[in-house]
């Protein structure tokens, strides 16, 4: 069923390509490659994909999508699957490989039999690797170093897995494939991912025909949720991972049933939910989480495993294309008060960058200025009046192209500008 899936997002991208053209929500675009893994972020911000036509993974900027290196992977042991980034971005797994991020050198081999790598931060020797079949165990807890592991068994066919980025949490999907196809339920666990006891079974309902894929957990791990393949309610499901436990179920009046849904967090605030049942059927919605509504809709574009790259506010569709979070956050603010565009200025000299276009309602404002490579070159918080419209920031840079950032209450804000010296 994945490799059916992966096959029809490749013949998306020239499909996204024509699209991006016309959407000034788009960062970047990246046409070159044959996708066979889900996209995965790094540290420094970008953004990690395999490429089964060259049989390796590539490495793109996460600001502009420009490739930047390719890992030799033999092609037969790429999967479709996400790539799993250790939390201190040393580390990668690639297929059955733990694989330096610097050197692209294979550290170690996983075994044959298990799937779904993850590592079980903030090591970047202990991974917890699933396995999909109802043998002796479910998942493995397994040290690389002396290959040594622990296995854990539930009574049903684990179908996906992940940990949260601060190693608190695991989460556990699972299937009830021996029953018959009407019966078959679905369970969604949360463990403590150190101690691998059952914190909460968050959810237990019929499959209605679905399988559950692509969890992620959000920035901090306040919520976790997951996608489904084909089959049941069409609807987008995340929970709370702390007391109170809440449950969300967001679904669009374009969504049909028997589709496929994709989601990602944006920070705690947002998610990001994509549905898939071909075309014209193919949509994807921002839903604000603390307002209880979706902000964006758009058919353009869609994936199983979109992605939110924090470090520089955009999601990354597919590996084939980002959408800028920021323009799109700024653009629904607008159409809700029914109040012209403001497009933001900025004008740098002698050594002084004048931004103006904006009304602050924050009196604290991050900001940073990246150059064309996706280097950080001046961050600042600053201190302002609200209401504010002009800022004036004393910063001292080289000649070249940058992209400012800032972030004025819960409004984001980015914009270009040349520096000639």
């Amino acid at each position: 069923m994945k490799r059916l899936l992966f096959l029809i997002a490749v013949l998306l991208i020239g499909t996204y390509s024509l699209s991006a053209q016309e959407d000034p929500n788009v960062m970047w675009t990246y046409g070159q490659a044959s996708f066979s893994t889900y996209p995965a972020i790094h540290l420094n911000g970008n953004v990690l994909i395999g490429d089964k036509g060259k049989g390796d993974v590539i490495e793109l900027n996460g600001l502009t999508g420009e490739l930047i290196r390719r890992i030799p992977v033999p092609v037969s042991d790429i999967d479709p699957n996400q790539i799993a980034i250790s939390k201190d971005g040393t580390r990668l797994t690639i297929a059955k490989k733990v694989v330096d991020y610097a050197t692209g050198e294979v550290i170690a081999e996983l075994p044959e039999i298990t799937v779904l790598p993850k590592f079980l931060n903030p090591s970047n020797n202990i991974l917890v690797l699933g396995i999909y079949s109802q043998g002796q165990n479910s998942w493995l807890v397994y040290n690389i170093n002396d290959g040594t592991s622990t296995g854990y068994k539930i009574p049903h066919l684990v179908t996906s897995i992940d940990v949260s980025n601060d190693g608190r949490f695991l989460a556990v999907a699972s299937k009830e494939t021996s029953l018959p196809i009407n019966e078959q339920r679905t369970h969604f666990y949360l463990y403590d991912a150190q101690t691998m006891q059952l914190i909460r079974e968050l959810e237990n309902v019929l499959a209605e025909g679905r399988t559950i894929e692509f969890i992620q957990f959000s920035e901090n791990a306040k919520f976790v949720g997951y996608g489904q393949l084909t089959g049941g309610t069409p609807k987008a499901t995340f929970f709370s991972c702390e007391s109170p436990y809440k449950k969300w179920e967001v679904k669009t009046e374009k969504s049909k049933p028997y589709g496929s849904h994709g989601i990602c967090f944006i920070n705690n605030d947002y998610v990001y939910l994509s549905y898939i049942r071909g075309a014209p059927n193919n949509h994807s919605a921002i839903y604000d989480i603390n307002n209880d509504k979706i902000i964006y809709e758009t058919d353009l574009y869609h994936s199983y495993f979109p992605v939110f790259n924090q470090k520089y506010n955009n999601i990354v569709i597919n590996g084939a294309l980002a959408l800028d979070f920021n323009k799109i956050l700024n653009s629904v603010s607008v159409d809700e008060s029914n109040e012209p565009i403001k497009k933001l200025v900025t004008d740098y000299r002698n050594g002084i960058l004048k931004i103006s276009g904006f009304e602050s309602i924050s009196p604290d404002i991050k900001l940073s200025i990246n150059d064309i490579q996706g280097n950080v070159v001046f961050y600042k918080k600053i201190q302002t009046s609200l209401g504010n419209s002009i800022m004036e920031i004393p910063v001292q840079l080289p000649s070249g192209v940058y992209i400012l950032q800032f972030k004025d209450g819960k409004n984001y804000h980015s914009g270009k500008f040349l520096v000639v010296e």
